[in-house]
């Protein structure tokens, strides 16, 4: 089978006896069934894998047999499609998108039997064309094989090193300080509305900067620009573009779909700033001064030279400046998100608000800001956070780890060369993992005589890929939103009669912040 995405365009062409076809909103898979014969673990005597063709014919309620596809993937319900395959089929399920056969992993507990208990199956990220490995690819998150091993060692350890020295409080402008400089400007507006991603952003923005290259390292202007072209390839991300894989993807749908080629023009603009910035601190490179995250990168490679070391060819001007990519524009964009979410979800929930504020008082006291000293003190706000992240759906699936051999997950086999698929969404509101899955429960992540605390979340992925920035990005998340909440009642403006998901996503929330006494 295979698919195409959803663009503003109307295609067709023939090939291989199967129709590509195209409409706004919706992909088509497509394919003689009768011709079909797929080595998974779900084949019927006839080698027709039942499970993979009636899952997604299951879900469209225009297939036409004569024709033979189906539209499948909304990129507006993606998650919410793909749930119903879990609900239909169990934890695991399977799906093939523009050739590529992806595992649809849907509890936890699959999801970690792929990623933990059978980690020597799923050893490297998709090598084969994708949005994803275009955009990323020789960054330390997408890297494979030995180096990205040195690189995610090197990277996990300087990230501790510096976001350790700022909480500290040992470098010019620390988070604290941030934080402070924040909540002093929303008192200022007294009560006006803001655009809160827009605000958070630029605060953000500094942070970022600060933390991992000092006043000198990068100058404010470049985050800022290198922020604002990262927004706009981000558009690209839809949950049906993640799918797509190949010469099929490269040739036949991206390049037709809104906002891919702008999206990889920005992508080279923050290229050239960053290989200029690097070949500055190259011809600047002091042994004596390590700067910031750059200079370490730098320092690291010479040492490794200077003794020998082969793994110093991993250590390249390339792989550090796609790992500066991700690094500058996850580590802001995110925390910016993350914040947002966790307001909408206080302005949906609006009784969450004085309970999250009267354990602040409780437990901070009114003449300071919380610190991170404070977080394991705060029981039933880290539960508010847990259970935002939840039941949110903004980052509901995510195409994981190829797998280097065969395997089998939930008593399935599982072919080499298939892709798991993390459904967070339907893992995160699995009943059999969550009790009322999609009721808002703070409660369920505190521990009581009576009951245990509810399994940890997915949403950064699990194991040794699971995302580096983890750490700083819920650091931050937790010093900005507590002091919001300690220091302001958070409502929705007047003039907006609602805050939706879709502004959100849009970067688009407007809230009031009226300071507290």
């Amino acid at each position: 089978m295979q698919t195409l995405c959803p663009t503003k365009l109307s295609y067709s062409a023939f090939t291989n006896n199967s129709v590509f076809k195209w409409e706004e909103e919706r992909c088509f898979f497509f394919q003689d069934i009768n011709s079909s014969k797929i080595s998974t673990p779900f084949q019927d005597a006839n080698g027709l894998d039942k499970r993979h063709l009636r899952g997604l014919s299951n879900l469209s309620s225009h297939s036409n047999s004569s024709n033979r596809y189906w539209p499948f993937i909304d990129h507006k319900k993606t998650h919410l499609q793909f749930d119903e395959l879990k609900k239909y089929y169990g934890d695991v399920s399977s799906l093939s998108v523009t050739g590529t056969l992806y595992i649809n992993l849907g509890t936890l507990k699959a999801v970690r039997e792929a990623h933990v208990a059978k980690l020597d199956c799923f050893t490297k990220r998709v090598e084969v064309f994708s949005i994803m490995s275009e955009m990323f690819k020789d960054g330390v998150a997408f890297l494979n094989n030995e180096d990205w091993k040195v690189n995610r060692k090197f990277f996990l350890q300087i990230l501790k090193e510096r976001v350790s020295l700022s909480v500290k409080n040992l470098l010019s402008g620390s988070l604290y300080d941030a934080v402070n400089a924040t909540i002093v400007e929303l008192r200022a507006k007294q009560g006006e509305e803001v655009n809160i991603i827009e605000f958070l952003t630029k605060k953000c923005n500094a942070n970022m900067r600060l933390v991992f290259f000092g006043e000198n390292g990068i100058s404010e202007e470049n985050v800022a620009v290198i922020n604002e072209n990262y927004a706009v390839m981000m558009v690209c991300f839809t949950a049906p573009n993640l799918l797509l894989t190949g010469n099929i993807a490269k040739y036949l749908i991206l390049p037709f779909t809104p906002g891919y080629k702008e999206s990889m023009a920005r992508l080279k603009k923050i290229e050239k700033i960053l290989y200029q910035i690097i070949d500055e601190h190259k011809s600047t490179y002091d042994e004596n001064h390590s700067r910031d995250i750059i200079d370490d990168y730098i320092k690291e490679r010479i040492a490794r030279r200077s003794k020998g070391d082969p793994t110093a060819q991993y250590f390249t001007d390339k792989y550090l400046m796609s790992s500066l990519v991700q690094i500058l524009g996850d580590g802001v964009l995110s925390v910016a998100a993350f914040i947002a979410l966790f307001l909408k979800t206080l302005l949906d929930h609006p009784e969450e608000q004085e309970k999250l504020y009267k354990e602040l008082v409780e437990v901070v006291g009114h003449d300071r800001l919380p610190t991170i000293e404070d977080k394991s003190r705060l029981t039933y706000t880290n539960a508010f956070m847990l259970e935002g992240m939840r039941v949110a759906d903004f980052f509901p699936f995510f195409p994981s780890m190829e797998c280097t051999k065969e395997t089998t997950i939930s008593g399935y086999r599982i072919p080499k060369g298939s892709v798991s698929l993390m459904n967070i969404y339907s893992a995160h509101h699995d009943p059999e993992t969550y009790e009322e899955p999609y009721k808002f429960n703070p409660s369920r992540f505190i521990k009581t005589d009576d009951k245990k605390k509810a399994d940890p979340l997915v949403t950064f992925g699990v194991g040794k890929r699971a995302c580096i920035g983890e750490s700083f990005t819920m650091l931050q998340v937790f010093l900005f939103t507590t002091a919001l909440v300690k220091n302001f009642k958070i409502s929705v403006p007047e003039d907006i009669q609602q805050n939706t998901f879709e502004l959100l996503m849009e970067g688009k929330l407007k809230i009031k912040l009226e300071p507290r006494n």
